[in-house]
Parts: structure tokens; sequence; C-alpha cells
């Protein structure tokens, strides 16, 4: 295979679609989404929103609906020049970004998209990831996710934007409200077959592949081919919703004018020093200028205390001094999270 052309071998649309779960409830919710370790689309989740009522009218009237709840904060805009085709990503030497970023209240974005799908500007625009409690404050209870009740919601706003494949530190529920998104993802050990680029740089957060998922260059990516054979790929219209566990890595394609997205992320962390991103820089940073026998010592290590399920590595401890070997309750959760933030202060 050298070609670089997608259609030699399959496009994203060719991909089988991740499972179609219905009828979900707070009572089934664990036992249909969230205990199997794989993602699902639930359609129509969100039919009845207000939100999603107005989004399908016109692009019209789901920015007049939106920007009722201005709250006149100023918001992070990215502005994409045309030369990147809406595709967030890194400039070509990778030390910097190929958008600019400016502050901009949420009725001023709403104008720059609207300029993009007039026609009258070839830039694209975008609002990421903004907090709804605190800029849409009203919108929130307009949102009805039975499943979720304890989670805060996150809405993104933009024109036909294209996110690279990333992985959230949290389980993650997005539902398209407005226009149509296509979800493509990875299982998390197809790590090794994405080209992920720098992991302390990166466009919003989080590490991305470097591999254009439109127009892969199998010369330069050849193991693609591997992650492509086990990816999943699906379009969603407004109301619809995409459950990705964490990490598994995501694309994520705005396909209309005017999309919007809102989601909810929800894990089991109950503090900063449990997310595991920051433990797999901080492991890197210890053990990669380790002889490699060393390393091979702590490869062990992690093997005997978190990845052999067939033994307790604390069993000959009696249960009140475990600590982090026994039962993870609240109390040590935090106990831990103190003797961390000591020891890295």
């Amino acid at each position: 295979m050298n070609s670089t052309n997608v259609n030699d071998w399959g496009s994203l649309e060719s991909m089988p679609p991740p499972r179609e779960v219905w009828d979900v409830s707070p009572d089934n919710f664990k036992q249909k989404i969230t205990d199997i370790y794989q993602p699902a689309v639930l359609r129509g989740f969100a039919a009845n929103w207000p939100i999603v009522k107005n989004a399908q009218i016109s692009d019209s009237t789901l920015r007049q609906y939106l920007r009722g709840f201005d709250s006149q904060k100023p918001l992070q805009l990215v502005n994409l020049p045309s030369h990147t085709q809406g595709r967030m990503f890194y400039d070509q030497s990778l030390t910097g970004m190929n958008f600019k970023v400016a502050q901009a209240t949420l009725a001023q974005g709403l104008e720059e998209m609207q300029r993009f799908a007039e026609g009258s500007t070839s830039d694209r625009f975008c609002l990421q990831s903004i907090r709804i409690k605190d800029y849409l404050p009203a919108l929130e209870s307009q949102l009805n996710n039975p499943l979720l009740p304890q989670s805060r919601p996150f809405i993104w706003i933009g024109n036909k934007v294209t996110v690279a494949p990333h992985f959230d530190e949290a389980h993650n529920i997005a539902i398209v409200v407005g226009g149509k998104r296509r979800f493509t993802l990875f299982p998390p050990e197809q790590v090794k077959n994405l080209y992920v680029g720098p992991l302390e740089f990166t466009p919003a957060g989080q590490p991305i592949s470097l591999v254009d998922l439109r127009a892969p260059d199998i010369a330069q990516h050849p193991k693609y081919v591997q992650a492509f054979k086990h990816g999943l790929s699906v379009e969603l219209e407004p109301g619809d919703a995409i459950y990705i566990p964490s990490p598994w890595w995501h694309h994520v394609e705005s396909l209309s004018n005017l999309n919007v997205l809102i989601n909810y992320w929800w894990s089991g962390n109950k503090v900063s020093t449990a997310l595991p991103f920051p433990m797999l820089i901080h492991a890197i940073q210890a053990l990669k200028s380790q002889p490699y026998e060393q390393q091979q010592a702590w490869k062990s290590m992690l093997e005997h205390y978190l990845f052999d399920k067939d033994t307790d590595p604390g069993e000959h401890i009696p249960q009140a001094a475990k600590g982090i070997l026994g039962q993870y309750t609240d109390k040590v959760s935090h106990q831990v999270h103190q003797w961390l933030a000591k020891l890295l202060g």
C-alpha cells in the first residue's frame, strides 16, 4: 500500500458503526452502557430538549435561541484560517498551532460563525468546551439528563470544524443538539498505531493523533492501516448522543455550517492527583532516563501492584494498615492526595 488516497482502502463512512442502545434509563444505565467497555449510540436521547427543537427549525432560530442565554462573559473564540479547512491542528513544525484565539462574547462568536455560513469569510470559528453553569447558566435547567444528574454540562459551538483523534480522562456522553457530527473511534490499544503527537504541548489539553483521517499519508503513517481496521464511525443528528468510555480515542467532525454539541464528563476520580494522564507524564519523566534494567524493575512493580488481578498485593497487611492497597474509600483517596501533593509540591 503506497498510495495516500484513502479511497484506495476505505473511508470513514465504510467503518462499522458503534452499537446502538435503546430504552436506557437510570435503572439500567450501568448494565446497558457503563459495564460494557464499548462506545454506544443513543438515538433520539435529547429529541425533546428545547435547544434541539429550535435547531430543527433553522440555524437562524438556533442562533437566536442561544443568544438568549448570553451572559456577556468573554469566551475563547477559536479562529481557523481558510488554509486549515477547519482542522484544529499544529503548525508545520509542531511547535505552534494553526489557529488563533481571541476574546468574544457568545453573541459575537455566533456572528463570526454566521459570516462563514453566509460566505462572507472563509475563516471558520468555534467556541470549545464552555462550562454551561458559568457562562450560560439559564440554559442548564432546559437540559434534562436523568442518567447523569450530578454531572455538569459543557457546550461546543462552531462551523465545520474537525478535532483530531484524542482521548478524555473521564467517560463522556456527547449529545448533538444542532447540525450533524461524525464520530470516529479507536480502542485504547490502538495508541501504538495512531502516531500521537507531543504529550505536554497540545492544541486543547489532550494529546492528539497526527494522522489526518480524511487524507492519511500512509507512507508517513503506515501503522494507521491497523488502527483503521479497528475503528468505528457514525454520523449523529440533532438529539442523538454517543457514550465514549475513557480513554477511547475519538475524532470529531462537525459537518454543518452551525454545529452545537453538549457533553457530560464523569469519572470516579475525586481528587486531582487521581487523574491518569498526569500519571503517565510523571511516569515518563521518572523512568525514561533510567537504565533499562531499572525500567524493567518498575514495570514489575506496576504489574504486581496494579495489573495482576489474580493476587492481592496487600493480603499480608492488616486491613486497618493497608492504606491505598485496601478498600479505596473517600478518606483514603484524600489522604493519598495530600501525601502526593506534599511530595510533588
